[in-house]
């Protein structure tokens, strides 16, 4: 077992990674409050099913408490958290559903419902990476070096994918 060990420079994340490297529960369950919502709401758009996102969500934090003992911070907690996060998704993946116009949307004022389904239905039909790399700078907000690092492919890769994205986007919501 590799442990992680705080260095002065560590930011609260990789701190708390090493106490629960150590066993400390409380220091997890603390970096699992941090990320649950941002969590739930990458698997969501990622996976476009609510079960199948709360699915991956949880078998992704466990995956990460019993992975504990690997992390060895040479990235971010966090990096390496969605890293297990998407690799976790992809697994749970069903295949893309025919349609997803079908759906029901209650009114809700103030929103434009027809806007955010056309985005939804453009992001789904993105190809896998693209839409994982898209999600994961618009809704995370990670860098393309964090990108990069928790997709396991180059830079260059992820910022070809993110523009592939961002311009596929463009020509389905023309």
């Amino acid at each position: 077992m590799t442990l992680h060990l705080p260095q002065p420079s560590d930011s609260p994340d990789e701190l708390l990674a090493g106490r629960a490297q150590g066993g400390d529960r409380i220091a997890f369950e603390a970096l699992v409050l941090r990320y649950l919502g941002p969590a739930r709401a990458f698997c969501s758009k990622l996976l476009r099913d609510p079960v199948l996102a709360e699915d991956a969500c949880q078998e992704g934090f466990l995956k990460a408490w019993r992975g504990l003992p690997g992390f060895r911070g040479e990235a971010k907690f966090r990096t390496w958290l969605w890293r297990i996060l998407v690799n976790t998704a992809n697994d749970l993946r069903k295949p893309k559903p025919e349609s997803i116009g079908d759906r029901e949307f209650e009114a809700v004022p103030e929103r434009d419902v027809a806007a955010e389904d056309a985005v939804a239905r453009a992001v789904t039909a993105l190809p896998d990476r693209q839409r994982e790399v898209l999600l994961m700078r618009a809704e995370l907000g990670l860098d393309l070096e964090e990108i990069a690092a928790a997709l396991g492919i180059t830079y260059d890769a992820a910022k070809a994918n993110l523009s592939l994205a961002r311009k596929k986007l463009k020509e389905l919501l023309a």
